[in-house]
């Protein structure tokens, strides 16, 4: 039987350098009086500068953990300003705080990503966090954000490691859109995977192997290249619509279970993602040279590729157990055709971690 089809993105997508100095303008055509939830670093590093873009907004300071106090919190501060908008300026968590206020309010929502770390900024997924740094639970807008400006001025200023997080998260969509639609799955607008989104992970993907490698020489520099943009459009465009209307797979359930071990739950996003992205080349049965390519893709960048480096060295079987059984109870997990249970999934992170010995 034939199934519904599904496919969204945000109603404006800007960027380039130096757009934060425009971002006013831009936000007039959404809503007055903006509410700002912004990251701590933002704004000790550059508060100056977002309250002079924003003019007459509230600038309300985000603890550094997305949990549904935390929401409640700064929900609660925001209707006492009374805005016509919600804007998340900062990195991922922040960023998915402000879409949380937004739902809580019923108020259009603004995106300003400081750094391409993840797909965040272009969806409506809101990823909630219990004190423990545990995923808790995934809410969603009703709509994706009304804009999504990203000033790669900023982003080129941002430490390396979190534009190779952004890549390590982007690079896993082609994989799972394909295997989201090949397992019949859903994606997360209740249909199946579009011709577009497949078509757009794919170039998500193929974007990052051509440019990632200069693109990085230029993290850190303040200074964006072609390379750059392209990475941070790959990253958080690209990977945002792949990811959202193609549906995710075995790379995402396991941060389910890496965000639930303390050894793997310091890493970033991405560079979970970037290890389970290995992972599930290895359990889609791929020939070992193309696991071995990525691999080592991946690991030029700095990102983890082994159990190891994402943070725990000879795990023992009960440290296995805690990170593999979140993971089966995630519902990207079915999105898989082979079977997978424990010990396949087991065997997968012991050919993964041999790729590059």
């Amino acid at each position: 039987m034939m199934t519904m089809r599904a496919f969204g993105s945000p109603r404006l997508y800007l960027q380039g350098p130096g757009l934060l100095d425009r971002a006013a303008e831009a936000l007039a055509a959404i809503g007055e009086r903006p509410f700002a939830v912004v990251d701590p670093v933002v704004l000790e590093r550059m508060g100056n500068r977002v309250a002079a873009a924003l003019p007459g907004a509230t600038l309300a300071r985000f603890s550094g953990e997305i949990t549904a106090a935390e929401i409640e919190r700064l929900a609660a501060e925001a209707a006492k300003a009374k805005p016509g908008v919600i804007v998340g300026i900062g990195g991922g968590k922040a960023i998915d705080t402000a879409k949380g206020v937004s739902l809580a309010l019923g108020l259009p929502i603004a995106i300003m990503p400081t750094a391409a770390s993840n797909d965040a900024p272009t969806s409506r997924v809101i990823v909630v966090y219990d004190e423990a740094h545990r995923i808790a639970e995934l809410r969603r807008l009703p709509a994706n954000p009304d804009l999504v400006l990203v000033d790669t001025a900023i982003i080129a200023a941002a430490p390396k490691r979190l534009l190779a997080a952004g890549i390590g998260d982007a690079m896993s969509k082609a994989f799972e859109a394909h295997a989201c639609a090949d397992a019949g799955g859903m994606n997360f607008f209740g249909g199946s995977p579009p011709i577009a989104a497949l078509a757009l992970a794919d170039a998500c993907l193929a974007t990052l192997r051509r440019d990632a490698a200069a693109a990085m020489e230029a993290a850190g520099t303040g200074q964006p290249n072609v390379a750059l943009e392209n990475v941070v459009e790959a990253a958080v465009l690209l990977s945002g619509l792949g990811f959202e209307a193609g549906g995710l797979s075995l790379a995402h359930a396991l941060t389910r279970g890496f965000t639930a071990h303390a050894a793997t739950a310091g890493a970033m996003h991405g560079e979970m993602v970037a290890y389970g992205t290995i992972v599930q080349l290895v359990h889609e049965g791929r020939a070992e040279v193309e696991c071995a390519e990525l691999a080592r893709f991946a690991s030029g960048l700095g990102l983890p590729v082994t159990l190891a480096s994402l943070g725990l060295a000879e795990p023992s079987e009960s440290d296995l157990d805690a990170i593999i059984t979140p993971t089966l109870a995630a519902p990207h997990i079915r999105h898989l055709r082979a079977p997978i249970d424990r010990d396949i999934l087991a065997g997968c992170f012991r050919r993964a971690d041999a790729l590059l010995a």
